[in-house]
């Protein structure tokens, strides 16, 4: 049985005005997780911008300087600058209660010039809330059930608006004005809307999964009981163990780093590499060997098509550029959307007529 276009386009109209939002939501949201550390050195150059000079401090020597600079300062873990944007600022999370993994303040660290640029709270500022609605982890459980609804039906409806412009081909060669441009701009951002929705969603279950399942390797490591945490520094420095993690999965950049002591018995380093496959290592402080190395920081399950969906999902499956393209295509999808309200206005006051 074949439904009918005027079917069709009904459900669209209906799914559209509920989804309509959620699009302007994730396509903002996310153009700005995707490009926070140009945006952080916009908005606050005096904390995320430095120069370019020379080699950058390792994982090791920034260790130093905090315990040189910020006696008591019980470093969690470090967060380093995407590849394509080597002039961020390092932060480093952690806190000075000794008794709790505390990461309520985070001081900024200048990897080439050697030096602390500021210690304040770890509120995340406008940057880091735009990147939590865009994942609804500050709606817990439910945000987790609702954009897992909201995705799939974000798919459903771009794979209707697809079959409908086809269906309606002939009709509407006369079109004009934001019919036309509604039409011509959904039919060329259809496949981005059912790439991005699609492994989008299918994050969120993995993610959520695998957080109830506690196969993160970063968490694991927190949680593993460690005997060195009084030490003030472990047999194994950083630098030894970040070589050693270096030479484990090869010519990868470093995002992120944590060493052990309260927080964790570990070392643990996370690598990515181009395309944004990550890849996480753990060292042993006592030894300095290799514990193990993880795909998408999973104990398991993180092979497959799991180690894909975010490559595909922000677009650097094809490299920095089509990174920088999703971003702006996610800001024009919800200029789109817009466009489409319009119309849905239109028909409306022509209805009521």
């Amino acid at each position: 049985m074949t439904v009918s276009t005027l079917s069709l386009r009904k459900w669209h109209r209906r799914l559209a005005l509920v989804l309509g939002i959620f699009f302007i939501v994730q396509g903002l949201t996310g153009a700005i997780a995707q490009q926070r550390f140009w945006l952080l050195q916009w908005s606050e150059p005096e904390l995320y911008n430095v120069q370019v000079k020379g080699a950058p401090l390792r994982p090791g020597d920034i260790m130093k300087r905090i315990a040189a600079d910020k006696p008591g300062f019980n470093v969690a873990h470090m967060m380093y600058p995407a590849a394509v944007s080597p002039n961020t600022a390092i932060i480093v999370m952690g806190g000075r209660d000794m008794n709790t993994h505390d990461m309520s303040r985070m001081v900024a660290v200048d990897q080439y010039g050697d030096r602390i640029i500021s210690e304040r709270s770890a509120a995340g500022g406008w940057v880091g809330l735009a990147t939590a609605i865009h994942k609804w982890l500050i709606f817990g459980t439910p945000g987790k059930i609702i954009l897992t609804l909201l995705g799939t039906g974000v798919t459903i409806f771009s794979i209707l608006g697809i079959v409908i412009f086809f269906r309606t081909r002939e009709t509407s060669k006369n079109a004009k004005g934001v019919v036309k441009l509604h039409r011509t701009a959904g039919i060329a951002a259809a496949l981005f809307i059912v790439s991005v929705a699609a492994t989008g969603t299918a994050l969120n279950l993995f993610t959520w999964a695998e957080k109830s399942s506690g196969r993160s390797v970063f968490k694991s490591n927190m949680l593993m009981e460690a005997d060195h945490g009084a030490m003030s520094a472990p047999p194994v420095d950083g630098n030894t163990a970040y070589d050693t993690a270096l030479k484990a999965v090869g010519p990868l950049h470093l995002i992120a780093f944590g060493p052990p002591g309260m927080h964790a018995k570990n070392y643990w380093f996370a690598f990515m590499d181009p395309q944004l496959k990550r890849t996480d290592v753990l060292v042993d402080p006592d030894n300095g060997k290799v514990i193990g190395v993880y795909a998408t920081g999973l104990t398991s399950g993180g092979d497959g098509v799991r180690r894909w969906l975010f490559p595909i999902h922000t677009g650097y499956i094809i490299g920095p550029v089509m990174g920088l393209l999703y971003s702006i295509l996610g800001v024009l999808v919800s200029l789109w959307v817009v466009t489409g309200f319009i119309m849905w206005r239109r028909l409306r006051k022509v209805r009521a007529k």
